[in-house]
């Protein structure tokens, strides 16, 4: 009897439902708890890829609750601390809660963006986001360059703009560990200019920074030749560097 009271009941549920008279809000999302195996609460934070607003910050022994996640599968973004990060695949079941333990964050990798903008014109309020992470609108400096990080290994979309540019969209990818550059030309005003080709004819366009050098391969390199190099330096590899010593290696006798 109770069996098929339930069976009515549920029989009713989907009716109401049907008719628009039933809320199924609450199952629409559900919440996310764990743990991080280490934590710095001053800058740790957890968030959804893809839905950044959807955030949580982390206590002093690494746990974190992560509420009204859209139910279903989806991934997490965490940072949990200025030299480490993971992102995380999870499954949220609708009104209810996902639990993850020991999450083990790992070595992070930084993106060292410089930001030009044609002819060499000033940057004015630059900024750079990663599309669908915590990183939104963060602030250039005034040469056009920003540390980007601590990022999760794996590969992101960057919009980078500046007052008077359209937005420009590069996609890049980074490693663990890694301290990778990114060039990124924004286009004129008019939305002209291909920033692939411009990155491809390299220094000869966009010009080199702190003194470096334009090689004929459009790397900026610190010297060509010897002269460039200060007093008791040679040029190798295109860097100033001490000479190589002399190669004191024992040879035997030459053959007759």
């Amino acid at each position: 009897m109770r069996q098929i009271t339930y069976s009515v009941l549920m029989a009713l549920a989907v009716v109401v439902s049907a008719c628009g008279g039933f809320d199924n809000t609450p199952f629409r999302t559900g919440t996310v708890r764990g743990q991080l195996t280490e934590a710095d609460p001053a800058v740790a934070l957890v968030s959804l890829v893809g839905r950044p607003e959807v955030r949580s910050t982390v206590a002093t022994d690494g746990t974190f609750v992560l509420e009204r996640v859209p139910a279903g599968p989806g991934e997490l973004f965490i940072v949990a601390s200025a030299s480490k990060a993971v992102r995380l695949p999870v499954v949220v079941p609708g009104g209810g809660s996902a639990r993850l333990e020991e999450v083990v964050p790992r070595a992070a990798g930084f993106l060292e963006l410089r930001v030009h903008a044609p002819g060499r014109q000033p940057l004015v309020e630059g900024w750079v986001s990663v599309t669908g992470m915590p990183f939104q609108r963060q602030p250039l400096a005034e040469d056009g360059t920003l540390r980007v990080g601590p990022l999760p290994e794996g590969c992101y979309t960057l919009e980078a703009s500046a007052t008077g540019f359209p937005v420009r969209t590069t996609e890049t990818c980074v490693k663990e560990s890694e301290s990778k550059e990114v060039r990124i030309q924004l286009p004129n005003s008019d939305g002209s200019g291909d920033d692939e080709d411009i990155l491809n004819r390299g220094c000869a366009t966009s010009g080199c920074e702190h003194g470096a050098l334009c090689a004929s391969n459009g790397r900026c390199v610190e010297c060509l030749s010897k002269e460039q190099c200060a007093p008791g330096l040679t040029c190798r590899d295109e860097q100033c560097q001490a000479p190589l010593p002399p190669d004191t290696t024992e040879r035997g006798p030459s053959p007759p």
